[in-house]
C-alpha cells in the first residue's frame, strides 16, 4: 500500500552529491552551519567536470523517472491527494497558531482582564509561603501542595478569599456594563480581531523544512 512517503519529490543531482559529500565539508570547514557548508559545496560542484557529475545525474534521472512512473499510477493519485491535503492541513494548523499567538499578543487594559477565581487568589498569595515551606520553587510540587492547602480548608476559612473572588467580579461585571467599559470591550475585540485577520490575510509560511529552503537557495548557485 502506498503511503505520503512514496510521493516525496525527486533529489537533484547536486543534492544527492551533496548529501555524500556534507560531512567532509564540514570537517573541512569545521562548522555544520548549512550557510557556509551550501556555499562551499556549490562552489565544488561548479567545478566538477561532466564525467564526475555524470553518476550523479544518472542518479537523479533513474529517480525522476521512477516519480514520474509511480505518480501515473492509481496508488500514486491518490498518495499524491493524500500528501497535499497533510500539506493543506499544516498549513492551516500553523496559520491558526500564529492567529491566535497575534490575537492574545494584543495589549489589554487591566480592568478588561477576568476576575480571578478564589483559589488562584489563594495560590498567588500563598506561593512563597509554600515554596518557604517546600524548600523549593518547582511548579509542580509547589501546586500540588498548594491545592492540598486549598481542599483544607472549610467553608468558613474560603470565605476570605471568596469575598475577594466576588468582590473582583462586582468590579469587572460593573465595569464592563458601563458604556466605557463596553466601548473599551468592543474596541479591545475589535483590535484581537484584526491582529488575527492580518495574520490570516498574509501568505501562510511554507511548510518545508527550514533546512531544505535553504538548501534550494545554495542550488541555485549550483
Amino acid at each position: 500500500m502506498a503511503s505520503t512517503a512514496d510521493v516525496k519529490k525527486p533529489a537533484s543531482s547536486y543534492f544527492m552529491w551533496f548529501q555524500s559529500a556534507r560531512e567532509q565539508i564540514c570537517k573541512e570547514l569545521g562548522t555544520k552551519n548549512l550557510g557556509p557548508v551550501g556555499k562551499k559545496g556549490g562552489e565544488m560542484w561548479k567545478a566538477m567536470s561532466a564525467t564526475a557529475k555524470a553518476p550523479w545525474e544518472a542518479k537523479a534521472k533513474e529517480q525522476k523517472e521512477a516519480f514520474e512512473k509511480f505518480k501515473a499510477t492509481d496508488a500514486g493519485q491518490k498518495a499524491l491527494e493524500e500528501k497535499k491535503a497533510e500539506r493543506k492541513e499544516a498549513k492551516q494548523e500553523k496559520m491558526d497558531k500564529n492567529s491566535k499567538k497575534a490575537g492574545k499578543a494584543v495589549e489589554k487594559d487591566d480592568k478588561l482582564k477576568k476576575p480571578s477565581s478564589a483559589y488562584f487568589i489563594f495560590s498567588n498569595e500563598k506561593r512563597a509561603e509554600v515554596q518557604k515551606l517546600l524548600g523549593t520553587t518547582d511548579f509542580g510540587a509547589v501546586t500540588k501542595k498548594t491545592v492540598e492547602m486549598w481542599k483544607a480548608l472549610t467553608e468558613s476559612t474560603k470565605k476570605p478569599w471568596d469575598d475577594k473572588a466576588k468582590a473582583q467580579k462586582d468590579t469587572y461585571d460593573k465595569y464592563i456594563s458601563s458604556p466605557e467599559g463596553a466601548a473599551a470591550l468592543q474596541a479591545y475585540k475589535d483590535q484581537v480581531q484584526e491582529a488575527k485577520d492580518g495574520v490570516k490575510g498574509k501568505r501562510a509560511a511554507d511548510v518545508e523544512e527550514p533546512e531544505k529552503k535553504r538548501m534550494k537557495t545554495a542550488v541555485a548557485g549550483a
